[in-house]
């Protein structure tokens, strides 16, 4: 094989590898997104649930100036320990109920 040769396997070879690596890329970037996609959707449906839940109990709902207001109100709703994982909240101890 002539060296020119050698040298137009290789380029094809690292093509074909590059080629590989951009579409392994492309499915870890939309399994990310999918993810992200479906991580939000729980909380919109975790927090609409608390507030509906709250409304059918008479409880009333305040107004939430910030995210970290609504992640207090929901530390003492969300008993679930994977409800309460999609917002960060410590587990609460086995046995202890949260705070209402």
């Amino acid at each position: 094989m002539r060296p020119e040769q050698t040298h137009v396997a290789k380029l094809q070879t690292l093509d074909d590898r590059l080629a590989r690596l951009r579409a392994e890329r492309g499915r870890l970037v939309a399994r990310a997104s999918h993810a992200a996609r479906t991580l939000d959707t729980r909380r919109k449906i975790l927090v609409g649930a608390a507030v509906l839940t709250a409304l059918d109990l008479g409880s009333e709902v305040p107004a939430f100036s910030s995210p970290s207001d609504l992640t207090r109100w929901l530390d003492g709703r969300l008993t679930r320990p994977h409800d309460r994982a999609v917002f960060d909240l410590a587990t609460p101890a086995h046995g202890a109920p949260a705070a209402r």
